[in-house]
């Protein structure tokens, strides 16, 4: 559950049924099994074959997301894309798009992808504040 993406927050959220669940995540943190992960180190993860125009400097958020999603799902990507393409590309517009392609990607494609896409959306991001 621990996926570098959630919230310490959100997983206490999650995790609110299972007994002593606050104290066993502070001793996976205290003992290294889980760290919090800055969006620097979600962007170092990203393969290295990403296209090289996902640098901030060069291209806006909304074109890095969109060329990120077309290396990370191929094939599958035409859904998520117009997702993209639909929204302003402004940091709060994309965030929101990332959100409801994320559970998209998740229902419809793949989990595991689904949880790169949205690593690899929020560091973008980040990196263009």
């Amino acid at each position: 559950m621990a996926d570098g993406v959630t919230s310490i927050g959100d997983l206490l959220r999650k995790t609110a049924q299972i007994p002593k669940a606050e104290e066993n995540l502070n001793w996976l943190m205290s003992e290294g099994f889980v760290e919090s992960v800055a969006p620097a180190q979600v962007l170092d993860s990203i393969p290295a074959s990403m296209p090289a125009a996902l640098s901030a400097s060069k291209v806006s958020g909304k074109q890095a997301l969109i060329a990120m999603t077309r290396e990370l799902l191929g094939a599958d990507a035409a859904k998520v894309i117009q997702r993209l393409e639909d929204v302003h590309d402004a940091r709060p517009d994309l965030l929101a798009a990332v959100e409801r392609s994320y559970k998209f990607i998740k229902l419809t494609i793949d989990e595991g992808k689904a949880h790169s896409f949205l690593k690899a959306s929020h560091a973008l991001l980040a990196e263009m504040n």
